[in-house]
């Protein structure tokens, strides 16, 4: 009986052309895997924009049916309520663009009560540049519809 001397088994027959054939179906599936990951995300930012548009748009255009606004105090009624960040991706990206159809919204004291819009636009970034040919400037609409309340 031999002592410190401990022979290895021999690996069984095939194993390193297994670990070849591993390397190489990673390698194939690796970037679909990848792209599949990175369009998820980008359509979930996508959908997280759209929403805080909605909202954005809903809170504008309550704001809007209480009292006489303008494209300007629409604007600036945006920018005060921090509705902007939340759908601007970052400083460097394009801002969305209010716009209230007609310019000013009116009473019903007054007037017949005329229905206005309060509508935003915005051309969506994707985050990665492996994702922009799919997802780069995506325009993204939220809308909303009222009529003024008698002030």
């Amino acid at each position: 009986m031999k002592t410190g001397y401990h022979a290895h088994p021999k690996p069984p027959h095939g194993t390193r052309s297994q670990a070849g054939s591993l390397t190489v179906e990673m390698a194939l599936v690796l970037p679909i895997l990848l792209s599949l990951v990175l369009g998820i995300i980008e359509i979930a930012n996508i959908m997280r924009i759209q929403l805080t548009m909605d909202s954005a748009v809903t809170a504008i255009a309550h704001d809007a049916a209480m009292h006489e606004t303008t494209q300007g105090s629409a604007e600036q009624y945006m920018n005060a309520n921090g509705l902007l960040p939340g759908v601007q991706q970052s400083p460097a990206a394009p801002t969305p663009v209010l716009t209230l159809t007609p310019a000013t919204t009116t009473t019903c004291k007054a007037t017949p009560c005329t229905p206005y819009e309060v509508k935003i636009t915005y051309n969506y970034q994707a985050m990665t540049a492996l994702m922009q040919p799919f997802f780069d400037n995506i325009k993204l609409t939220a809308s909303a519809r009222k009529i003024s309340e008698p002030w």
